[in-house]
């Protein structure tokens, strides 16, 4: 299921490098990610934990479960990917082609999407916040495209915590999303 992710994960990298590609001319007006704090970012990161902090202060996990996979990236050029995997990870459909997923049966292809998520779009600091601001070009969510999320950050050494705000099951959340840098690649 790793090797599942990490290939999603490139295979988004890429598609989000040739829109950087298509899209560079239309694109340059837009603000870069932000000095010390934007170059702190850049890089890839690997999803430790994800809390829903209720107004009491009580952290439930009701989306991503307990020990969801996920992964972060943050490249120089303003762009940046985001999937996460629930915990449990889904187990259907068994199909390794597009054609195979879409043939499925729908409760199959509801249980995959529902425990998957994604986006990709740009990205920018304000670093007096500091916040990071999601720039959501294109989600799972359709209804994510072309909102902007922002999340206050932290960043202590290797550990980046987001923090969003959300209303959802009636009351406002706290999302906070601790991510822990992936070393670059010795190959």
């Amino acid at each position: 299921m790793r090797l599942l992710v990490l290939l999603l994960a490139c295979s988004l990298v890429l598609i989000c490098g040739q829109v950087n590609f298509t899209l560079s001319a239309n694109t340059s007006s837009e603000k870069q990610p932000a000095g010390q704090v934007g170059e702190g970012l850049v890089g890839a990161w690997r999803l430790v934990s994800v809390e829903t902090v209720r107004p009491n202060g009580e952290v439930i996990y009701p989306f991503y479960g307990r020990h969801p996979e996920g992964l972060l990236i943050y490249d120089r050029s303003g762009w940046m990917s985001v999937q996460i995997v629930s915990d449990p990870k889904p187990t259907v459909p068994l199909s390794d082609s597009r054609e195979g997923f879409l043939a499925a049966p729908a409760a199959e292809k509801v249980s995959a999407v529902a425990g998957y998520y994604a986006y990709f779009g740009t990205w920018t600091v304000d670093p007096s916040g500091p916040t990071v601001a999601h720039h959501i070009q294109q989600s799972l969510y359709p209804g994510e495209r072309g909102e902007e999320g922002v999340r206050r950050l932290s960043l202590n050494g290797g550990r980046l915590t987001l923090l969003a705000k959300a209303h959802e099951m009636g009351e406002d959340h706290e999302r906070r999303l601790v991510w822990e840098r992936i070393p670059p690649s010795s190959q």
